[in-house]
């Protein structure tokens, strides 16, 4: 299993190699198309270069709706106005509100913002710079996405895996601390530090889950992404029933603290549950999306007389939930 933090370095190495090859060959072909203001190219790619490809494709897209708004408004607006500071604030305010009102990303009224500014200002000086600006610009951002995407792509599905792992064994300690907790006669002061472990659990699933959704972000665009969706798959199967484990875990020891509060609970409970609880704990080891026959893990029963009452006892305990805190 590798290192998170060498990876995460080797994530930064691969932008910064990314940004660098990409601003060079992107400003040797604004170069080669005439321009004379090539370094537009190598600011679009440094820009349009994200995390993902997806957001490298919806930045580009932003930035060039910005970019042909603020060129539009400058060239239309130019002839009539002179540089000063109310004629660079009348013209961003129109042009940002024209941005806004064709209901664009906030990343695009930046853009619209910059472009007339700078092409208010230098393009009075240069006749070719808006012209400059919207091709170099559409190069720059054309190259980054490409180099993103063909170029060892972004995918997340790593550190999925390896943060599963550790919830999965997160989890199997919780199941252990509970039933040693049970089996050497439970006690409401440790009962609530493993109430407070299992919120802690709670918030690394939403961190997993997160985690997830950015893989699968990760992947969109990735021409090589088939093995890796597969494998998200088989995740996202993992997370859930690692969900259903929390919730036992959750609810049980909510019923078991109360349980030990009543002061009924006798050593062969004790031991009865602790085993129980121990039980599942292959459960969440090698394959835990696809659990083995339930009576592998079903360690108590009840007895054949209260069979019938099973229903109304787990509906009463939700009224009990429900109405806890009224």
């Amino acid at each position: 299993m590798g290192n998170p933090l060498f990876e995460h370095k080797q994530n930064k190495s691969l932008l910064i190699w990314k940004m660098a090859v990409a601003s060079a060959v992107s400003w040797k072909f604004a170069t080669f198309l005439g321009s004379h203001h090539p370094y537009f190219a190598p600011i679009s790619v440094i820009l349009c270069l994200q995390s993902t490809i997806n957001r490298s494709i919806r930045f580009s897209y932003h930035r060039m709706a910005g970019t042909i708004i603020g060129i539009s408004v400058t060239v239309l607006a130019a002839p009539y106005f002179n540089v000063s500071s109310w004629t660079i604030g009348i013209l961003i305010l129109i042009g940002c509100f024209i941005a806004k009102w064709l209901k664009s990303d906030e990343t695009a009224i930046h853009q619209v913002a910059l472009t007339i500014l700078l092409v208010f200002v230098v393009g009075q000086k240069a006749g070719d710079y808006p012209i400059d600006r919207f091709r170099d610009t559409l190069i720059g951002a054309i190259i980054a996405v490409l180099i993103h995407m063909l170029v060892y792509p972004p995918n997340f599905t790593r550190q999925v895996q390896k943060n599963l792992t550790q919830l999965s064994e997160h989890l199997i300690e919780i199941f252990t601390n509970i039933s040693e907790w049970i089996r050497q006669g439970p006690d409401l002061k440790a009962g609530s530090l493993i109430e407070t472990e299992i919120k802690q659990l709670l918030e690394e699933l939403h961190q997993s889950k997160q985690m997830i959704q950015n893989a699968q972000e990760s992947l969109k665009y990735n021409p090589y992404a088939g093995k890796s969706l597969r494998e998200l798959h088989r995740y996202q199967l993992q997370i859930q029933f690692l969900t259903k484990g929390y919730s036992y875990l959750a609810n049980s020891v909510e019923i078991l603290m109360k349980w030990v509060s009543s002061g009924s609970m006798s050593a062969l409970d004790q031991e009865l549950w602790a085993e129980q609880v121990k039980a599942f704990i292959p459960l969440f080891k090698e394959n835990p999306a696809e659990p083995g026959p339930p009576g592998d893990f079903m360690m108590v029963s009840i007895p054949n007389e209260l069979e019938k009452h099973q229903y109304m006892a787990a509906l009463y305990y939700e009224i009990k939930v429900l109405l806890k805190d009224s």
